[in-house]
Order: structure tokens, then sequence, then C-alpha cells
């Protein structure tokens, strides 16, 4: 009987110990990571970017154009669509800013106004004040030159970004080869078919994404304008960025609106944008994302948020952008391991 405890006891010091080491190499990659964020970041980013533009890169081989060459089109073919999109938009963007952020105070005193009146709150409530201080903390802030020191660091990872997205379409498959090749011959099979599985869950889910957000951006933006609200434009924009953080970001842009058109067209105004949004929505959310994205996402809405909210903690804006992503592969390795996996092909 004491042997079987022992026994018992030896396993679990094992495992234990065993845990404490995966735990501890996890913290020093971390550590690491962080040290090379100018490095790290790029480089992870291109992989979302090249998963995405891949079935671009698989056509033109059908057509019998080399890999590599096949590969540069393709970047220099998204870098025409994103340039396009940007001098489209953000210029009238910028221009309509002041008077945006003129309305979104008019609001927030509105608001502060509203909210003195509450016994729990008090007349000490400074919604404009709470705004700049979460802003600050996502965007961060400091001198000028250190401004500048941001905006160079910045422009050297967006031109490693391109380079590594470029390299990943023309010689991922050598790659990936490469670092599978490190796995013991008789894992190599099993762990190639899943990571080709999630390469093709990253491209759907951006793919995906990028429809989603253009339709929640463009209905309700004509709904704006319908209704006679100002800066309809620069809303529909703050629609179109918020619809890359799901849930949450869909939430506060669509609360912008609202506030805006409290503001600017009264409480009527408000509540007729406020059902515009949620008709929007409830379209997206239950006709549209599961049309596009199918079983891509099958994570629940609370672990949705409780990953953005960790990713953010993390890094900022970035980490809340990829969180929802990097849940999704979890998710499916999960499966796999538990051998319920799905082709995502």
């Amino acid at each position: 009987m004491g042997g079987g405890e022992d026994s018992r006891l030896e396993r679990l010091g094992r495992k234990s110990w065993a845990l404490l080491g995966i735990v501890g190499v996890l913290v020093l990659a971390w550590l690491l990571v962080s040290q090379l964020a100018v490095v790290v970041v790029p480089v992870v980013l291109a992989l979302f970017a090249a998963a995405a533009l891949a079935p671009v890169v698989d056509l033109l081989v059908r057509v019998r154009l080399p890999r590599p060459l096949g590969a540069l089109l393709a970047v220099v073919l998204g870098f025409a669509v994103v340039a396009g999109a940007v001098l489209l938009v953000v210029p009238p963007f910028v221009a309509q800013l002041p008077h945006l952020s003129a309305a979104l105070g008019n609001s927030a005193k509105q608001a502060d106004r509203v909210l003195s009146g509450l016994p729990f709150l008090g007349p000490d409530v400074d919604l404009a004040a709470i705004a700049r201080r979460v802003a600050g903390q996502l965007l961060g802030g400091g001198s000028i030159p250190a401004a500048l020191g941001t905006v160079v660091t910045a422009l050297s990872s967006a031109v490693l970004l391109v380079v590594v997205v470029l390299f990943y379409l023309a010689e991922g498959r050598w790659l990936a080869a490469a670092l599978v090749g490190w796995l013991p011959r008789a894992r190599q099979d099993e762990v190639w078919r899943v990571a080709v599985e999630l390469w093709h869950v990253v491209g759907r889910y951006f793919r995906a994404l990028l429809v989603v957000a253009l339709f929640d951006a463009v209905f309700i933006g004509a709904g704006l304008a319908l209704l006679s609200v100002p800066l309809a434009f620069p809303l529909a924009v703050l629609v179109y960025l918020g619809a890359f953080l799901p849930y949450l970001g869909a939430v506060v842009s669509g609360m912008l609106a609202v506030l805006v058109a409290a503001a600017e067209r009264g409480i009527f105004t408000a509540v007729l944008v406020l059902v515009v949004v949620l008709v929007v929505q409830q379209v997206e959310g239950n006709v549209l994302q599961p049309l596009v994205m199918g079983k891509i996402v099958r994570v629940p809405a609370f672990v949705v948020l409780v990953v953005i909210a960790v990713g953010s903690t993390l890094l900022g804006v970035l980490g809340a952008f990829l969180a929802v992503p990097a849940a999704a592969c979890t998710d499916h390795v999960l499966r796999h391991l538990r051998g319920g996996t799905d082709e995502c092909g």
C-alpha cells in the first residue's frame, strides 16, 4: 500500500516539475519576445497578411507564373488596394476629425450632466478626462522626440513586414518544411497537416473579417446619412475599424455614433441610430458571420471578450487585434488533439 502511494507521489512530482519547466520556458520566451518586439511583431503580422494573400498567389501559380513572381504581384496588388483605400478614406476623415472631436466633446458634456445627477456617482464625473486617460494608456504618450522615434520604428517595422510577407508567400513552404523537419519523423505528417489547416483558418478569418467590417461600415454609414447625422463618413470609418475587434469594437463604435447623433440631432435621432446599429449588428452576427466564416471561429462570445482583454493587456491594440485568431487557432488545435478537428481549407 505504501509503495503504491510512493509511486503516485513520484508521478505527481514528475508532472509538477514538468509543468514548472513548461511555465518557465513560456516566461523566458515572453521576456525574449518583449525585448525583440520591433522584430517579432512584424514577423507575426506578416504571417496573417500572407495567409490572407495566399489564394491570390495560388491562382497566379495555376496560370503558370513562377511562385516568386506571383508573390511579388500579390504583394504589389495588396499594397495598391491598401494605398487606394487610404487615399480615398484618410484625407476626408482627417478633414472632419476636428468636427468629430467637438461633437464627441459635446456628447461627453451632456453625459456628464446626466451622470452627475445619479446619487452613486456624484457631481465629479468627467467622461472626457476618463476617455483621455484610456486613450493615453492604449496609444501611449510622451515628448516630440519620443513620438519621432515611434514613427521611425513604425516605418522600419512596416518595411520589414512587407519583406517578410513576400518571403512567406514565395518560400513559406520551404520554411515550414524545414521547421517540421526538426520534429520526430513519426509526427511530421500530422504536424504538417495541422499547420496547413491553421494557415487556412487564419487566412479565411481575416478575409471574412474584411467582408464583415465592410458590411457594418456601409450599412451603418448609410443609416447615419439617411438620418442626416453629421459626420456620417468618419463615423462609418470608425465602425469599419471597430469591426476588427469582435463584439467590443462594434459596441464602442456604435455608441460613438449614438453619442454624436444625440449631441447634434437630439435624443429621438439618437434612438433611431441605436436601432440602426442594433439591426445591422444582428444581421451581421446571425446571418453574415455564419455565412462567410462558417466554422472558423467557434469560440464563445465570453471567451472572445476575455482573450481580447488579455491580449490588450499584454500587447495593447495589437494584442486585442490578434487575440481572436489566436484563440481560433488554439481551439482548432485542441479539437484536433481530441480527435474532432474539421477541415478548414
